[in-house]
Parts: C-alpha cells; structure tokens; sequence
C-alpha cells in the first residue's frame, strides 16, 4: 500500500500515511465489525510476495464500499486489480450490495482509470478533502 500511494502522492506523502498505511494499521482495519457493516480484505501473493491488497465494506442497507485498493507498482497491469475487484465484487453480491461508493485522489489517474473501466462513474469532488493539495473524486458503482 504504502509503494502504490507513493506513486501518486510523491511530495505529499507523509508520516502520518506511514503509519496510516503500515502492515499493523492495515490489519486492524481489514477485518473490524459492527452490527450494521461486514468489512472483508484481500491480499494478492505471489511466492509469499504480497502483489496487492484491497477492503471493502457491505451495509445492511445494501450500501457497501470500496475502502482501499492498492498494487504494488512493480505489479500495475499485470491482472492483480483485477483480480482483487473480482473478489470484492462476489463479498458484495453474497451480501446483497446494489450500490458501491468509493473515492480517488484526483492526481491518481491510473487508479481514476481503473476504477472506471470497472464501472465506477464519478459524481462528485472534494476539495483537498484528506490533505491540503490533493482533491477527491467521488465515485459510485451499482451492481446488477
């Protein structure tokens, strides 16, 4: 995680993303649970290689999220994304999910890119919303 922000956060990238994205702070937030919301990861690995990693949540209201999605750059178009929106795709129909929201940052245009080829189409924007510099693009998927 922390290599594939990197890549678009350059200047930006700061201590508090280090700890934000460290191994520890990735667990702890992969697998948290509330009556209302189931939260699932995925790890793509390779020879014990870890490739890439995704989460996302399902609401009981049918309202799930993309929370993180994140390749390691040696990885980018090699079908690992792919692969790891394949998996959340299925967590979200198991549970009923008819509507995905997620956000970019706008100078990610790889990831924009990606998340629209998967069907995500951008409906808003938030003026350096998680930092001052870096905009977010909002964006919402229904599932069929």
């Amino acid at each position: 995680m922390q290599a594939a922000f990197k890549t678009f956060l350059r200047d930006k990238w700061n201590e508090a993303d280090e700890r934000h994205f460290s191994p520890e702070a990735i667990a702890r937030n992969s697998f948290r649970q509330a009556d209302f919301v189931k939260t699932t990861a995925f790890v793509a690995v390779d020879n014990k290689i870890i490739l890439g990693y995704a989460c996302g949540t399902a609401g009981e209201n049918g309202l799930g999220s993309l929370e993180v999605v994140g390749v390691d750059p040696d990885s980018f178009h090699k079908g690992v994304g792919k692969a790891l929106m394949s998996s959340l795709e299925q967590f979200w129909r198991d549970n009923k999910q008819r509507k995905i929201h997620t956000c970019v940052s706008a100078p990610n245009t790889r990831a924009l890119i990606y998340y629209i080829s998967n069907g995500f189409i951008p409906v808003g924007y938030r003026k350096d919303h998680f930092r001052v510099g870096v905009d977010e693009i909002i964006l919402d998927r229904f599932l069929k």
